[in-house]
């Protein structure tokens, strides 16, 4: 239950500045949707969105949902929310940019390996739960046309997750539960619309 009311604190907080977010800047009449080819690769369907807030700053929210179970009960299923703030360095959609983010999600993964013996113990059992985490990233976005880029993301972000672990096999025993700190890497390859 306890979780349950953290994730609702975190995602009503998510959501207000969000709000406020987008609220005080309607008059910049720029806005941009972008995807994540990166996160596509995974079979996670994502969008997000981002707005002027002034001269050199925007303000953002992507969002990711994974819903698939394959084969062998091999899962990595997710929703994941990310609000983000860009400074960028001459024009806003365009050139270098630094920017701090802040993630949560919810999650039930297992049998996955992940590339470069990230998580190994997934492979083996299935994790259920949720985290959060923060971070901060560059970036650089090349302009193709008026109205599309292609930008590209790294960066770290630094978070805390709980979960409940399982045998692998589909509907298997609880093995217990456990919470850690981590450091996760951020990478984005995004293909862009600017909507002026």
């Amino acid at each position: 239950m306890r979780v349950f009311q953290i994730r609702q604190k975190f995602l009503r907080a998510a959501f207000l500045t969000l709000g406020l977010l987008l609220f005080s800047s309607l008059h910049a009449q720029k806005v941009a949707v972008k995807n994540n080819l990166l996160y596509d690769a995974t079979l996670t369907p994502n969008l997000g969105f981002e707005w002027r807030m002034s001269d050199h700053w925007t303000g953002g929210l992507s969002a990711g949902y994974n819903p698939f179970t394959f084969s062998d009960n091999k899962k990595w299923k997710h929703v994941l929310v990310s609000p983000e703030a860009r400074y960028w360095f001459c024009d806003i959609f365009a050139g270098d940019f630094l920017a701090v983010n802040a993630v949560y999600s919810h999650f039930n993964v297992g049998n996955v390996k992940f590339p470069f013996g990230l998580y190994p113990s997934v492979k083996t059992e299935r994790r259920q739960g949720d985290m959060v985490a923060a971070g901060a990233s560059y970036g650089h976005a090349w302009l193709l046309s008026p109205h599309w880029n292609f930008e590209f993301e790294v960066g770290a972000d630094v978070g805390y997750t709980w979960f409940d672990r399982y045998e692998c096999a589909k509907c298997g025993a609880k093995l217990g539960t456990d919470k850690k700190a981590f450091v996760m890497p951020r990478l984005s390859v995004n293909f862009v619309y600017v909507i002026k």
